[in-house]
């Protein structure tokens, strides 16, 4: 596969099956609940999980998977950082992470992020949303109403 992005880690998770994973920044509790249950479904099988970990429930999805070592591929809406948490570390040294950078900007922007969202949706092979209501008015719910149709794509509700 093509990947033309600033990247660091271990490239050849993108040959592995992937799932996105978005989540809107407010969810309520349940389905907060719902997402941490499916993502340690996840930690079961062979996919790879790729999102931009950005929203609170996507962090938590983050700390979860990386407890769990389970590979990941965290998509930035900025630039590459400099330095990464020990957790972080510790996925580099197991190649089991892959970051990559969509843009070079210094900070995570409305454009930035919504094109961190649609090559993480291009990238994978089935998509996960957690939105409320379906994403009705958030920008996730844009992105997702592109994919059907391309690919398998579940709403947690």
């Amino acid at each position: 596969m093509a990947f033309d992005y600033d990247y660091a880690g271990n490239l050849s998770l993108l040959d592995r099956p992937t799932v996105a994973f978005f989540a809107s920044r407010v969810v309520p509790p349940g389905l907060y609940d719902r997402a941490l249950r499916w993502a340690e479904e996840c930690c079961a099988t062979d996919r790879v999980v790729i999102s931009g970990f950005h929203s609170p429930l996507e962090k938590a999805v983050f700390r979860l998977l990386l407890e769990a070592h389970h590979p990941v591929i965290w998509a930035l809406g900025r630039s590459l950082y400099r330095h990464y948490p020990p957790e972080v570390q510790a996925a580099f040294a197991e190649e089991r992470i892959l970051v990559f950078a969509v843009r070079n900007g210094r900070r995570t922007g409305f454009r930035t992020a919504q094109t961190r969202n649609v090559a993480v949706a291009s990238l994978s092979d089935e998509s996960v949303y957690a939105i409320d209501g379906a994403g009705s008015g958030s920008s996730l719910g844009v992105v997702c109403g592109l994919e059907p149709g391309t690919k398998r794509v579940t709403l947690l509700s």
